[in-house]
């Protein structure tokens, strides 16, 4: 996973330096209809079947990557909703019998994903607040944990099979922490100085009505149902696994 992130960095690294070298005139860029990055291969190129054929790396890539991001987005909703963290957590933490994955949890991700496409089509300023506020809540959830962390000594965590050296990782910490902080103030900025009841960034709003929601449902229902982790389907899980191991090499022997 370690060797995953590296590589990340070390190609999209490179990637964002050759696009800002041949990006042209930036205002051509952020103002083309036919977005930013056909742009700037239209501009390297001055070939739209060349620029169109570059495309389609990056978009093979952006399919590669849809599929792991509704594959992690159905099971993190599935782990909330066996943790009775959601509104009807029951059906949304069923497993499917023959396909053996949790395709309500599935289904609710590409329903609420087709909504956002919609949202778009209709107002670009509202998709914009709502994928601003999306990001602005993923850091904070990283944040917390951290935060707590860092507060307890960086001691509240067992052991794991890799852990950075003390001094590292508090480095990495309080760099994450930093960073963290300057992208959420970041993001609630308005794209232009001039700023219009249109070009306004919405963020805020749509951040405070994730946390309304959020709040109104802990108060009716998560409260009541919301155990936390469950760590005892893993466990029994072992224990069965073990049970069957031991029975075949008796049965074996």
């Amino acid at each position: 996973m370690v060797s995953c992130v590296g590589i990340g960095i070390f190609t999209g690294f490179i990637f964002l330096i050759v696009l800002l070298f041949v990006a042209g005139s930036m205002d051509a860029v952020t103002t083309s209809a036919a977005g930013p990055l056909l742009q700037i291969l239209y501009d390297a190129t001055n070939n739209k079947a060349g620029a169109i054929c570059l495309l389609m790396l990056p978009l093979v890539c952006l399919i590669l990557a849809i599929l792991s991001v509704m594959t992690t987005s159905s099971r993190m909703i599935y782990a909330f909703a066996r943790d009775g963290g959601l509104p009807a957590s029951r059906f949304f933490a069923t497993v499917h019998p023959t396909l053996k994955l949790p395709l309500n949890a599935l289904i609710l991700t590409v329903v609420v994903v087709i909504c956002f496409g919609c949202i778009f089509l209709g107002s670009s300023s509202a998709f914009n607040a709502i994928i601003s506020a999306s990001v602005v809540a993923l850091d904070l959830s990283y944040a917390m944990p951290i935060l707590v962390n860092c507060l307890q000594g960086r001691k509240a965590l067992p052991k794991g099979s890799w852990k950075l050296p003390n001094a590292l990782g508090w480095i990495a910490d309080i760099v994450a922490l930093s960073y963290i902080a300057l992208t959420t103030v970041l993001f609630v900025f308005p794209p232009s100085s001039t700023v219009t009841g249109s070009s306004m960034n919405y963020c805020v709003a749509a951040f405070a009505i994730i946390i309304i929601i959020s709040a109104f449902q802990w108060v009716v229902d998560g409260r009541k149902n919301f155990t936390g982790p469950r760590i005892d389907f893993a466990t029994d899980a072992l224990d069965t696994m073990h049970t069957n191991d031991t029975e075949a090499t008796h049965h074996e022997k």
